[in-house]
């Protein structure tokens, strides 16, 4: 692991609206990787997967005042080569319940009553940014909107996840325990930390 895999630049994705649906658009050319997986909701902010282009990656953000479930499978190719304002990701609004339910399933672990911290895409789970320093996030960590809960990397690209309130997770939380040992491979949507309100 290099220290240098922090310095992952963000970047909001364009935006075009076509009837209810927004649809997510490549703000350059590139080679697009880690889409999300179809029927998964999005919210401003949230990382839509990442572009590549000569050498850089960066990650790719959902516009504010934007929301909705990912209509549509992520391209076959793990890194499909993208132009200028070709669309990426769709989104259908949030109208359904079956919609918001699953939000809440999601953020909450609602399947077995636990209260959990998924991961939001697939790849090699770090809780830490390099070997020799301390982890991001430890057991009875408080934590709140923002606080680093560890890195996604895929093919060597490395994203920063963080804790986000919403869709059944609240406000402050306290990390109960950590579910998934430093650098173990994660499928999206897998539970990586039991969580306690505060």
């Amino acid at each position: 692991m290099s220290e240098g895999r922090l310095s992952v630049a963000r970047v909001e994705l364009l935006l075009r609206v076509d009837g209810e649906r927004a649809l997510l658009l490549a703000p350059s050319p590139g080679a697009y990787t880690r889409g999300p997986a179809q029927g998964r909701v999005l919210q401003a902010g949230e990382v839509a997967g990442a572009l590549i282009a000569l050498g850089r990656a960066r990650e790719l953000v959902v516009p504010a005042g934007v929301h909705g479930r990912v209509v549509g499978a992520p391209p076959e190719r793990v890194l499909a080569p993208v132009a200028y304002g070709d669309v990426l990701v769709e989104l259908a609004p949030l109208s359904d319940l079956a919609a918001v339910d699953a939000l809440e399933q999601r953020g909450a672990g609602a399947r077995d009553g636990v209260l959990v911290f998924r991961a939001p895409s697939a790849g090699r789970y770090w809780l830490r940014p390099a070997p020799n320093e301390p982890a991001f996030v430890e057991q009875g960590a408080e934590l709140s909107s923002g606080s680093a809960l560890g890195l996604i990397e895929v093919m060597k690209t490395f994203t920063r996840i963080a804790y986000r309130p919403g869709g059944g997770l609240p406000e402050r939380a306290r990390v109960a325990k950590i579910l998934v040992a430093d650098g173990a491979e994660v499928a999206d949507g897998d539970a990586l930390l039991q969580l306690e309100a505060l």
